[in-house]
């Protein structure tokens, strides 16, 4: 029984591809004069299968055992290896990839990404569901640009296409085990293999572990960083006959780690007057990979961990309608549900914490004919999604300095007498407040798309999809439990109505909403007015290949990314006013090279993008807070840059590669508020976490020992310079260029299916963080993993 597209475990880069690495990238084809070329990966990304050097896209392609056997499990470690993706976790422990600086840099679970997340063509539309561990894949595809035509859900910058390893004709099993520092034990099995005749099933699992935290407070003797994450995953392939295949696969992940604990930088305070003269002293310059500072846990709050599951069930089907034309159906249900609990000032004391609640139920239909009429291959469809979100937020601050300030207002200026409220309820208010929203997000597009093969050089493809979406949602800032009832209907009230000439009026009620109407004299109601877009992404594409070895191709293409509405602490409803779509027009000239008869493979591109109503969290005005947060549009923007790879295979033992990355990014119009609440005019500034320069490459080495044993070592390294965590490069929110070095050694037998080998990461324990951020008077960092290491070891049965 024939159940998937079959991928060599060799190596092939596609354009910008700079380090494939592991064993799958070392073993050599049948051609080329001394035998060391390359196999062809062969990918989906056009949702037909395609060699990957015969496409005219900036796509990279990783086989799962590469990755595998360099130690990539989390998609996070894919900046690692491919250049122009970036990677940071917000102040509430949610996923950001920026591609190409194309990303959206948010804390909240109901925000979507223009850099997608696709497994086996189903769409992991908000970043948090990406969260588990990977395992046992076939391939990862990264395609880069706006990929709006093929693929729906919010594709500006790019995307991941994660495929599965589907079930096997003959019966197959295989286990890894590590262990490593941080009493770190880690366990990986699957099953696969034929039921009947016309079933297939494949079972596989992976259980990571730590039992030790990475992290060391400074002040006490505590520390922070365990692991415990698990993921399963089921596929049953049905083929009753050769036109008809369906496909069921169900997919689960929990996490019940530890949250990383951030360090504190810089003292910037909101009210100088008052912070206790304790904070400053847990202000650093000295931190390392190793130490940081957190809350105790005193049990007045959860501790800082995560608790989230998601679960998935797909449902394809492959029906050959005539030899030329097939019908293809994806039916899919993603679930999410996350609690976690974030330190959010690196301090020992509680300047500022949040526990992020909130779950997500999304539906996706997708259907499309894919057809060829002689020259010409075509696919046309239709897709339908939507989703219920409920995303939330509760704050603890309780030695914030505007928190001193509005209780000592509270309790000296407007309530000297306790008529209100009792000293007791006073002292302790406020400590802690929510956010909410609820949100149905539904999408519909149809979507064209050909290739048109002119003759055997030339190759124009071009496709078209109309998007209609809607967005209704629901949002304010409330009340917890009564505890923000004494500070808000008193201070509060007070500062607002004293800017307005109204008397205060004291109208929050118990877990009610506290978000002030835009007169600031009524509380805004909690339903929110729909918002409904549309638009045409597409895609024209040019290919020249006046050989077997050389690709030219030029593009252009349009995205979109659909508007968003902020779940934040909002003083002013016009704060939870939705930002409108984002647009990306993409221009791109590149080649793909094969040289010195197979054994190079030399990719470039050049890309420009006019970036439109670029989605944007910045600083407004506000009464009491001076500044608070809301989700803006950039007028105009633009990127520009180029990438280019080389993979030399210099014997049938020893593999090189090296290439780079350069993404401009420039702001071009765009007026907005600093966080002192002073205007600034933005022209000219770079975008958030996007380095100009990142350069990564490997070496790998692969010689027999024995007749029957291979010494196997893989050295890899990336480098990233300097970007910036701020929309301005303010103080303190400056990311330092820094550059992780990889390793593993191992020893196998070709024949037998068994592996042993030592694995380093960040071999030189390299002090490193990828986001820094503020939320109130203190401006922090999010550290980069500490070294680890250990030893790997695996088996498969055939």
């Amino acid at each position: 029984m024939t159940h998937t597209l079959s991928t060599s475990s060799a190596a092939a880069l596609a354009a910008a591809s700079i380090a494939l690495i592991g064993p799958a990238s070392a073993q050599p084809s049948d051609t080329g004069e001394a035998g060391y070329s390359f196999e062809e990966i062969m990918v989906t990304a056009q949702k037909r299968s395609e060699g990957v050097n015969d496409i005219p896209l900036s796509i990279q392609a990783f086989t799962g055992d590469a990755l595998q056997n360099a130690g990539i499990f989390d998609a996070s470690q894919l900046t690692l290896v491919t250049p122009g993706l970036n990677f940071s976790r917000s102040s509430a422990n949610t996923p950001i990839y920026t591609l190409r600086g194309v990303g959206f840099n948010t804390p909240n679970l109901s925000s979507t990404s223009p850099v997608g997340v696709y497994v086996d063509e189903v769409a992991y539309a908000y970043p948090f569901m990406s969260s588990g561990p990977l395992f046992d894949l076939e391939r990862v595809e990264v395609l880069k640009g706006p990929q709006g035509t093929l693929y729906g859900r919010n594709t500006t910058g790019g995307l991941f296409n994660f495929i599965t390893k589907k079930p096997s004709d003959t019966l197959e099993a295989g286990v890894i085990g590590e262990i490593g520092n941080f009493e770190t034990y880690n366990f990986e099995a699957y099953v696969s293999g034929p039921v009947s005749e016309t079933v297939g099933v494949r079972l596989s699992g992976r259980w990571e572990n730590s039992d030790k935290g990475w992290q060391n407070s400074v002040t006490r003797d505590d520390e922070l960083g365990k692991k415990d994450r698990l993921g399963l995953r089921a596929i049953v392939d049905f083929e009753p006959n050769e036109d008809l295949r369906i496909e069921v696969s169900g997919s689960y992940w929990r996490d019940r780690s530890d949250t990383v604990a951030p360090q504190a930088v810089l003292l910037n305070a909101d009210q100088p007057d008052f912070v206790g003269p304790d904070i400053a002293g847990f202000i650093r310059d000295d931190w390392t990979s190793r130490t940081a500072d957190w809350d105790p846990e005193d049990g007045s709050k959860p501790p800082f961990e995560v608790d989230a599951e998601f679960f998935s069930v797909t449902g394809r089907i492959d029906y050959a309608i005539t030899e030329a034309i097939s019908l293809v159906s994806l039916t899919a249900y993603n679930d999410v549900r996350r609690d976690d609990t974030n330190d959010v000032d690196g301090t020992p004391v509680e300047v500022f914490a949040q526990q992020s609640i909130g779950d997500i139920a999304s539906f996706s239909q997708e259907l499309r004919l894919v057809g060829s009429a002689g020259q010409f291959d075509y696919i046309v469809g239709a897709y339908y999604s939507r989703d219920k979100i409920n995303d939330n937020q509760v704050g603890f601050y309780e030695r914030s300095s505007v928190l001193q300030l509005l209780r000592f207002l509270s309790q000296n200026a407007i309530d000297p007498m306790n008529a209100l409220y009792t000293p007791e309820q006073y002292a302790a208010g406020f400590r802690t407040y929510r956010n909410t929203t609820e949100q149905t997000n539904r999408s519909a597009s149809i979507f064209a798309s050909g290739d048109w093969e002119i003759s055997d050089q030339f190759k124009v493809s071009a496709g078209l999809r109309y998007t209609d979406d809607q967005l209704r949602f629901s949002a304010c800032s409330g009340d917890f439990n009564g505890n923000t009832l004494p500070i808000w209907n008193t201070a509060v009230h007070f500062l607002v109505n004293a800017q307005t000439g109204n008397t205060p009026n004291f109208l929050v009620q118990e877990n009610g909403c506290m978000t002030y109407a835009e007169n600031f004299t009524d509380l805004a109601a909690f339903e929110r007015p729909a918002l409904n877009e549309d638009n045409v992404a597409g895609r024209l594409s040019l290919q020249y290949t006046p050989n077997d070895d050389v690709l030219l191709y030029g593009t252009f293409s349009r995205g979109f990314k659909s508007g968003a509405v902020p779940m934040l602490p909002t003083n002013n409803e016009t704060q939870l006013e939705p930002a409108r779509q984002e647009r990306v027009t993409a221009y791109e000239l590149g080649s793909k090279l094969t040289l010195l008869d197979g054994r190079m493979q030399l990719n470039s591109s050049a890309f420009y993008y006019d970036y439109r109503d670029k989605q944007l969290f910045s600083e407004v005005l506000d009464p009491v807070f001076t500044t608070l947060t809301r989700l803006v549009n950039v007028p105009k923007s633009e990127v520009y840059g180029f990438e280019v790879d080389g993979t030399f295979r210099a014997t049938q033992e020893l593999t090189l590669r090296i290439g780079a990355a350069l993404t401009k990014t420039n702001v071009k119009e765009f007026q907005g508020f600093n966080r002192a609440g002073q205007p600034e005019d933005f022209a000219g500034q770079r975008f958030p976490y996007t380095p100009e320069w990142q350069v990564n490459g490997s070496i790998n080495y692969d010689t027999p020992i024995t007749t029957t044993l291979n010494l196997q070592g893989t050295l890899n390294a990336n480098y990233l310079s300097e970007t910036s965590g701020s929309f301005g490069e303010e103080p303190g929110f400056g990311v330092d260029a820094y550059t992780i070095v990889n390793g593993t050694v191992s020893v196998y037998a070709p024949d037998n299916g068994w592996r042993v080998g030592l694995y380093a990461n960040n071999i030189f324990d390299t002090y490193y963080w990828t986001a820094t951020d503020v939320l109130t008077d203190i401006v922090f960092r999010v550290p980069g993993m500490a070294r680890t290491f250990g030893v790997r070891v695996s088996y498969d049965f055939q």
